[in-house]
């Protein structure tokens, strides 16, 4: 094993297990003066995780459909914009002024106003995502775009290559980094949306209406607990399919070689 796997892989891994031993023996409650009800022992949000994992993975499937559709459009409304602004600068501030104003309001605020103007609870949670989604999207695409090696830039002079050649042989592909950067950004943006807006949505299911609904509960706090774990290794299994993705599809690129 290399020392670059030991450093991402084991001090990481390492750190994990010794917080869930601390809190297994009841150290950290100690320390902090919490009570099993406010802070359940990791044996028993993994007994939980288990006795309920088929009711988790359907309440995860309501959860994830809006999630990863919003993350998407988000992403994909963003570059866009990020496009836009790189070739048209003179009328594209002013979109990445209104998608900066957009990005900026409050999730929290955000989401029972669009539980409130859509019927269903799938397009409230959708709309949420994409507005949480497409900022980060937009300014580091926007980054990429205009960051460009120069002596590429130079070679296509040289070559009296067209605007055209130039975007989609050296400004598309260099922001490619970036992209993968704003996508790993979004993932627990997205999710955290997705779980804010089913906190006030009207329907009962879901991952965040059930955190919300377990833990108001005395005796079933543990439950909560073991569906807020459950959205983070949700998270970390889809930010490792992207890093795998990145891995694969960046191979020409300096940070794939460090």
């Amino acid at each position: 094993m290399t020392k670059k796997t030991a450093e991402t892989i084991l001090l990481p891994a390492g750190l994990g297990i010794l917080v869930v031993i601390l809190l297994q023996l009841q150290i950290i409650h100690k320390a902090f003066g919490f009570n099993l009800l406010q802070l359940p022992l990791p044996s028993q949000v993994i007994s939980a995780i288990i006795e309920s994992f088929g009711k988790i993975c359907s309440d995860a499937v309501v959860t994830m459909a809006p999630s990863l559709t919003g993350m998407a459009i988000g992403l994909l409304i963003g570059y866009g914009v990020a496009l836009f602004v790189t070739m048209c600068p003179g009328w594209g501030y002013g979109s990445m002024i209104i998608m900066t104003l957009i990005n900026s309001i409050p999730i929290v605020a955000l989401a029972p106003l669009m539980n409130r103007w859509f019927e269903t609870d799938f397009y409230a949670k959708l709309v949420v995502i994409i507005v949480a989604s497409s900022g980060a999207m937009a300014v580091n695409a926007y980054q990429g775009l205009n960051s460009p090696s120069t002596g590429l830039l130079e070679f296509m002079r040289i070559s009296n290559a067209s605007k055209r050649d130039v975007m989609t042989k050296v400004l598309i592909p260099g922001s490619i980094p970036q992209v993968f950067t704003s996508i790993k950004i979004v993932i627990p943006v997205a999710m955290l949306a997705a779980i804010i807006s089913e906190f006030f949505a009207s329907g009962t299911s879901g991952l965040g209406y059930m955190i919300k609904y377990s833990l108001k509960v005395g005796n079933q706090k543990h439950i909560g607990w073991a569906y807020i774990v459950a959205v983070s290794l949700i998270s970390i299994v889809i930010y490792l399919i992207v890093c795998q993705i990145e891995k694969r599809a960046l191979k020409w690129h300096v940070s794939q070689k460090i």
